[in-house]
């Protein structure tokens, strides 16, 4: 963000800042005094009022130019950073104004030498330098063969975790990542996970949002016929973090519960180095395909009826475009498929999509498209949809450097099926035009 920029939003903060409520103001008592509570005022008391709709184009300003990770929060977040950067920064500029019941704002009473003051503050804040920490998710169904060290996550297997943080002051031994969580610390009732995703983060909400990203990308190395396949196995989350201090919290399983494990190798490299060079841009088509891959990770969960909806919301994020969606999203189609797909049969796909975004059914199965595109194509839209979706995923995000890890039962498979015990695969769904060509045969 430049000093233009930032002076605005100075300038825009001190002008909703008054002395009395108004219409909407918002009341905000503090002690006068440094954040380190040393200045000879700090027993101080304070009320300013944060006038709202003054206040909301420097918040709307800052989510927009700030750091990116302010993009993932709510704007409720932006309120509250700038609110608590010049209640911890009034003493600077109080001066005879402490007492003051003017009904004007602080604008109107503080000098240019004050604004160009406030301006360095802020060019220097952690508002625009972050803090980071590094939060650990535990993984139960991903194997790390070899390790992943980006510059802002990371795949550890379990007997490297000790040595993957970027913070020191910890004694040898504190961090065992057998277990979770993975604190010595105390006797904790552990649980064992298989491997870690470390993330670099500000907070636990953007770590979050990261970890969707980068899983939501892991399972696209899940073959097609097994990413949906889950079984009873005993799957648990939680987030431990460690930076100036460390926590842990719960949460709900980062994966669900894979029939077979996804196993991360030297093979996986390329697409994890695209993946860690698109989390750290600030450019809005990267921040785009993440949160494409976000809202893939959110449908990985999900049974097949609830899945479709959330995976033409993902296409959708990827091609659409708000005045024609369905003619963007299949003229996009054509693009990264170089036209090799039955246009016809997307456009049916999409118009399916549109019964079920658009409220014309309540569920897939209740759209008179479905048993249309069955009758025509012999093929589950759903799993066409899904399909769809992860390959134009592999290849807009990584230039087709993803690839689906190849099937660990295939030598049992093809015996069955040479005796009968299996069909044989008829292989028509969606991305059969491909199957001979560019990518891996997907089997649907």
């Amino acid at each position: 963000m430049n000093r233009f920029d930032i002076r605005d939003i100075v300038t825009i903060l001190l002008n909703s800042i008054y002395n009395t409520v108004g219409e909407d103001g918002l009341a905000t008592g503090f002690a006068l005094g440094s954040s380190s509570g040393t200045h000879p005022l700090g027993s101080i008391n304070i009320t300013l009022f944060f006038r709202r709709k003054k206040l909301l184009p420097a918040a709307i300003k800052l989510r927009e130019l700030g750091p990116v990770h302010l993009r993932y929060l709510p704007l409720g977040h932006c309120f509250s950073l700038l609110r608590n950067f010049l209640c911890e920064r009034y003493h600077l500029i109080a001066c005879n104004d402490i007492f003051s019941r003017a009904e004007t704002s602080l604008l109107e009473r503080v000098s240019h030498s004050h604004i160009d003051l406030l301006v360095e503050e802020f060019a220097k804040s952690d508002i625009l330098i972050p803090d980071f920490n590094t939060y650990l998710f535990p993984l139960v169904p991903i194997q790390v063969k070899s390790a992943f060290n980006g510059s802002s996550f990371t795949f550890s297997k379990n007997s490297d975790l000790p040595s993957q943080f970027r913070c020191s002051g910890y004694p040898p031994g504190f961090i065992n990542g057998e277990q979770f969580p993975p604190f010595t610390e105390r006797n904790w009732n552990t649980k064992s996970p298989s491997s870690w995703l470390l993330v670099e983060a500000p907070s636990p909400d953007v770590a979050k949002r990261y970890r969707s990203s980068i899983l939501g990308a892991t399972s696209l190395t899940v073959k097609h016929r097994y990413r949906y396949q889950f079984t009873g196995r005993k799957i648990f989350g939680g987030i431990a973090s460690i930076g100036n201090g460390w926590t842990i919290s719960n949460s709900s399983p980062h994966t669900p519960a894979l029939g077979i494990d996804i196993t991360l190798s030297e093979e996986d490299a390329d697409w994890l180095q695209i993946l860690d060079t698109t989390l750290t841009s600030t450019s809005k088509s990267e921040t785009k395909k993440l949160k494409s891959l976000q809202y893939f990770y959110r449908s990985w969960f999900l049974p097949d009826s609830e899945r479709f909806a959330i995976d033409c919301i993902t296409i959708d994020s990827m091609f659409g475009d708000a005045n024609g969606a369905t003619e963007a999203v299949a003229s996009g189609v054509d693009e990264i498929f170089e036209g090799k797909l039955d246009r016809r049969r997307v456009l049916l796909l999409m118009r399916l999509r549109n019964s079920v975004i658009h409220g014309g059914a309540p569920d897939v199965y209740d759209s008179i498209k479905y048993a249309k595109y069955y009758r025509d194509y012999g093929e589950d839209p759903i799993n066409d949809m899904s399909a769809l979706v992860a390959e134009s995923l592999r290849r807009k995000i990584f230039n087709g450097k993803l690839r689906e890890h190849s099937d660990f039962f295939a030598g049992v498979i093809e015996r069955a099926t040479s005796i009968g015990i299996l069909p044989a695969q008829v292989h028509s769904g969606i991305l059969s035009p491909l199957f001979e060509t560019d990518i891996p045969r997907v089997d649907t």
